[in-house]
């Protein structure tokens, strides 16, 4: 069953993640690493509000949509959630223009005149990706990633072509993001401003308060290097630093989330409808499966770190790209461990409000680690600080999650066969020298890679993998 929805949300995940990186290698080409860090600086500085102000109603969207079982309920459900986004967007705008004619906002690299508009259309995204992951239908939320990496990708282009600079850019991406919001609109159902029910708003904000703390402490390791180096190096290095992080995020935790968008809905339904041994069999499966993709995409992306940055980056921005991508590739690695596997234990007992302890002690580590090693490093000292934040997050998330909830034992002599079966793909590869072009050097590093990989595996782990196969078998149906 989870293999099964892993290789769903693979196939429809494939076209959107490639618009995503062709995007990356228009954006850097065509853009300067000024106007770059000013196009990431303002995306994520809006997703930061989004996480801190409005995450509750996606969290809580995404909880409880599969625990609703009549129609009234999930019309309330619907009704609350989008009234309540609604809202809240209009009173950022209206605080943003305050804050702009006060002329009190922060003075950063940040164009504030699409910030109130791409707050509500993501947010608005954001809660129907999650109510058709909720929803199981895979299909569907291809499609809406599908429609906005794709149109992003084309207007953003010809926005940069015609002159428009980054306001082309950050106007494509408002209007993407809308139209991706269409493929929900069906699942809404029939919503109205008469159906908000306080009650309901009540149990989201329960369940999704703690860990909207959560995200602003999540947000602040994965974000609050670009605003240390835009105060101290320039928007410049913000736009070179961000380039080598976001070819990490739309490679390596696209791989992660795909797994994860397939297997938490079902292990979720499991826990609610079976009980906890039946959750406890599909999280032992998860977690190996996690594991088996996780280890070697992470040790091949880095042995192959010098024709990815070429191959998707600009000139001006690949050198530095190939001095971040160790050190970023391995902090997403533990982020997906930790996220896509300890951190289920708080959501599945609804104990959000102790996992948000361990990103607050991790943000407070990141904070002076940036302003510590940014001064020394430059912007590899920022790659630093969010790889020993990620690392004393994780080691934290462990700590807490057996206090609410006893997962399956950490499977550690598993991921210590994967991973050898890994770094003897990862030394094959690194190699492997030629006189190729890039792109041909890049496929054959691939294929050698994944064979390499697939034959190791076959030796340490055969049994291993018979047995993750006999048992995803064995749970096929359950998300009925």
């Amino acid at each position: 069953m989870i293999l099964r929805h892993t290789l769903s949300y693979t196939v429809v995940r494939f076209f959107p993640a490639m618009a995503s990186m062709a995007a990356l290698m228009v954006f850097t080409r065509l853009m300067s690493p000024g106007q770059f860090g000013e196009y990431s600086l303002t995306v994520n500085v809006t997703l930061t509000a989004v996480a801190i102000l409005g995450n509750f109603l996606v969290i809580g969207l995404g909880r409880f949509e599969p625990a609703t079982d009549t129609l009234v309920e999930k019309v309330q459900l619907h009704s609350t959630v989008l009234a309540s986004a609604i809202l809240l967007s209009i009173a950022v705008a209206a605080l943003t223009t305050i804050l702009a004619v006060l002329d009190l906002l922060p003075k950063l690299s940040v164009n504030y005149y699409y910030f109130a508009a791409l707050f509500l259309v993501s947010l608005l995204l954001m809660l129907s990706q999650k109510l058709i992951n909720a929803n199981l239908r895979p299909n569907a939320y291809g499609v809406s990633l599908a429609l906005k990496n794709i149109l992003l990708l084309v207007g953003g282009a010809a926005g940069l072509m015609a002159g428009y600079g980054v306001h082309g850019v950050l106007a494509s991406l408002a209007i993407a993001s809308l139209l991706a919001s269409l493929p929900a609109l069906s699942l809404w159902g029939k919503t109205s401003w008469k159906s908000f029910d306080f009650g309901v708003f009540w149990q989201l904000w329960s369940y999704g308060a703690p860990l909207t703390l959560l995200y602003l402490f999540v947000m602040i390791i994965s974000f609050s290097d670009r605003i240390f180096i835009d105060v101290m190096l320039g928007s410049k290095e913000v736009g070179l630093y961000s380039a080598g992080y976001d070819l990490t995020q739309y490679t390596i935790a696209i791989v992660a989330s795909v797994l994860h968008l397939a297997a938490f809905p079902i292990i979720l339904k499991a826990y609610e409808r079976e009980g906890e041994e039946q959750a406890r069999a599909l999280l032992a499966t998860s977690v190996r499966l996690l594991l088996l993709v996780m280890l070697p995409v992470t040790l091949g992306f880095i042995a192959t770190k010098q024709e990815i940055s070429e191959i998707f980056l600009g000139e001006a921005f690949a050198a530095t790209s190939m001095s971040l991508i160790p050190i970023l590739a391995l902090a997403v690695l533990l982020s997906a461990i930790k996220s896509y596997y300890f951190d289920y234990a708080f959501q599945l007992t609804r104990t959000t409000w102790l996992q948000s302890i361990p990103p607050m002690l991790a943000a407070i580590c990141n904070g002076v680690l940036n302003y510590l090693l940014i001064r020394s490093m430059g912007v590899s000292g920022a790659a630093y600080a969010t790889l020993i934040s990620y690392g004393l997050y994780l080691a934290m998330t462990v700590a807490l999650s057996g206090r609410v909830f006893r997962l399956p034992g950490f499977p550690w002599s598993y991921a210590a066969r994967v991973c050898l079966a890994g770094l003897i793909m990862m030394i094959a590869v690194g190699g492997l020298e030629t006189d190729l072009s890039v792109v041909v050097s890049l496929l054959l590093k691939i294929l050698v890679g994944v064979s390499v990989f697939c034959i190791g595996a076959f030796l340490f782990m055969k049994t291993d993998l018979l047995a993750l196969l006999e048992n995803a078998n064995a749970l096929k149906g359950r998300e009925k």
